[in-house]
């Protein structure tokens, strides 16, 4: 009996929600909302805005994220890092809820580590940085749950360049990606525009 009401309350509430989130005026190729938005992009800068120019068909990403931690062996010291994440959101296509775009991107970041010391002790706290350079192009599925409110998921292509703190030598590599739905970016349409 629990079963069956539990099945049949998500049926309910999953109803609700789709018969919500349908357009009540159909409004082919084109998803309206405000110009600028708080969210993210990419994990590594949460901290970010997404801006979109005049007609909506091309934006502007800008994302900075920044963490500082105890250091290993050094309770009392910090490691600190930080990233910054850019990218151009191109639409390729629009229905009333939803952008597929094209997002070329930037992503850069920098992170200290723990120094090894070459000498006996006392060993004095020191820092290196390990830095990580890359290059994206993505194909993005931005849907817009309510208006002005979106979730985003991608996939595509990430050359990295990444250099090691201390003397290693740069490692490159070139791999695909993808961004699903439980490591999601989003955006909350804020600023200018259609509100």
């Amino acid at each position: 009996m629990n079963r069956l009401i539990s099945a049949v309350a998500v049926t309910l509430v999953t109803l609700v929600t789709l018969a919500g989130m349908a357009p009540s005026k159909a409004r082919a190729d084109e998803a309206t909302h405000a110009n600028g938005g708080l969210g993210f992009h990419n994990e590594a800068a949460p901290v970010g805005v997404r801006w979109w120019l005049s007609g909506q068909k091309v934006g502007i990403d800008l994302g900075l994220g920044f963490t500082s931690v105890p250091a290993a062996r050094y309770p009392d010291e910090k490691v600190t890092g930080w990233s910054i994440d850019a990218g151009i959101p191109l639409v390729l296509k629009s229905w009333d809820r939803v952008h597929v775009l094209f997002r070329p991107g930037l992503l850069y970041h920098s992170q200290q580590e723990t120094a090894t010391a070459s000498t006996g002790p006392p060993v004095a706290f020191d820092t290196e940085n390990a830095t990580t350079f890359s290059v994206s192009g993505e194909i993005e599925a931005e849907v817009f749950l309510v208006d002005n409110c979106s979730i985003s998921a991608s996939h595509g292509i990430e050359f990295d360049s990444f250099n090691p703190a201390g003397p290693g030598k740069s490692v490159t590599t070139f791999e695909t990606i993808g961004n699903n739905f439980t490591r999601v970016g989003f955006h909350v349409y804020l600023f200018g525009g259609n509100k």
